[in-house]
């Protein structure tokens, strides 16, 4: 039969042997190179191996390269809440850095619910991730520590856990708010609305709303006692807490802050329902800056979080302790952006 008409094998993938001979070298040599240990290995010798590698594409098999090393080149990441803009962000920053170094991801969603987390970490543990990256409830601090404690780093994105000794990358939320703050009492609000998910256990929040009410009762403004915290699982609650401002800020110039966008569209939606405008009914302003915070009305004031930088951050951090830095714990606190638009006017401004 004509060899012509035969099917055509498939090449052969390359091996550490095919390298190592290509390249004049043992296999001990090219695994060496694999694993990133290029101390004992010239400048010549690494440039013929290099070279080997490109010409007979070879690709490592990452399964093998973990088992050799102890590692499984996988790096966890558990969100509070993936729908949040704030996490897809976050995500994009560890993403693009992680394939880069040749990781893979593994993403989970928790909805905020201690109990899910608890579980994903748990796995996460079970599959012997090389890091784990948490934006956590702030209710599992023993089982965090325990994985710590394994020797498998951990880093906090957005929110701290007292007792927990990790790194953390977040947003300098008393700078943020300092700033958004003064800047309200400026506008000449009467009464501002601090509304919120559940505050306590969320550092990030606890931050935001201490800051928010040092501010004002440094300069004696009644809002100091204007929080209102909803848990979304509770029917109705929101609504309540909303109707509760809205009647007792009658006739009085104010606004309404949001502690993130999650919140931020509960309200605006919340508003419009009950015929509410926005500046001109009640004024507006929330954390997160988000695709639609320019055109929703005459725009709305929000704080800029930095957050591809806190994922791309975190996963510097990461990489970094995965490679063997044991140094002390190291938190960094990014500086997020104050953008004014109109929905927060000026007092005098105002059209009544």
């Amino acid at each position: 039969m004509d060899s012509i008409n035969q099917p055509s094998k498939p090449p052969q993938k390359a091996t550490i042997a095919d390298v190592a001979k290509a390249a004049g070298v043992s296999k001990t040599t090219i695994s060496r190179y694999l694993s990133g240990d290029y101390k004992s290995i010239s400048a010549a010798t690494l440039q013929r191996i290099k070279q080997s590698v490109t010409e007979l594409r070879y690709r490592p098999s990452r399964l093998a390269r973990g088992l050799r090393q102890d590692r499984s080149y996988s790096i966890g990441m558990i969100f509070a809440d993936i729908s949040n803009p704030f996490s897809t962000s976050v995500l994009k920053g560890a993403e693009d850095l992680c394939t880069k170094q040749g990781y893979s991801m593994i993403v989970c969603n928790t909805d905020n619910d201690p109990e899910k987390e608890k579980n994903y970490i748990a796995m996460m543990h079970a599959q012997r991730v090389d890091g784990l990256i948490i934006h956590p409830t702030g209710q599992n601090l023993e089982n965090l520590r325990e994985l710590s404690e394994d020797q498998i780093p951990i880093v906090l994105i957005d929110r701290s856990i007292p007792g927990l000794k990790v790194d953390t990358v977040g947003t300098d939320n008393d700078k943020a708010m300092t700033e958004a703050t003064g800047y309200f009492l400026d506008q000449g609000f009467e009464r501002i609305g601090f509304f919120s998910q559940p505050i306590q256990h969320v550092s990030s929040r606890i931050e935001r709303a201490r800051t928010f009410v040092q501010i004002l009762t440094a300069v004696g403004h009644p809002s100091v006692d204007d929080i209102y915290e909803y848990e979304p699982r509770i029917q109705g609650q929101f609504d309540e807490q909303l109707d509760r401002f809205i009647a007792e800020t009658q006739g009085q110039y104010r606004m309404i802050f949001a502690v993130n966008v999650v919140t931020q569209l509960k309200l605006i939606n919340a508003l419009q329902r009950r015929g509410l405008r926005i500046p001109e009914d009640v004024g507006f302003a929330g954390v997160d800056d988000s695709e639609w915070a320019p055109v929703v009305g005459s725009g709305l004031t929000t704080i800029a979080q930095p957050t591809y930088e806190i994922g791309n951050k975190a996963m510097e951090l990461i990489l970094e302790r995965i490679a063997g830095d044991n140094g002390p714990q190291r938190h960094y606190a990014l500086s997020a952006k104050l953008i004014t638009r109109g929905s927060t006017p000026s007092r005098n401004a105002k059209i009544l």
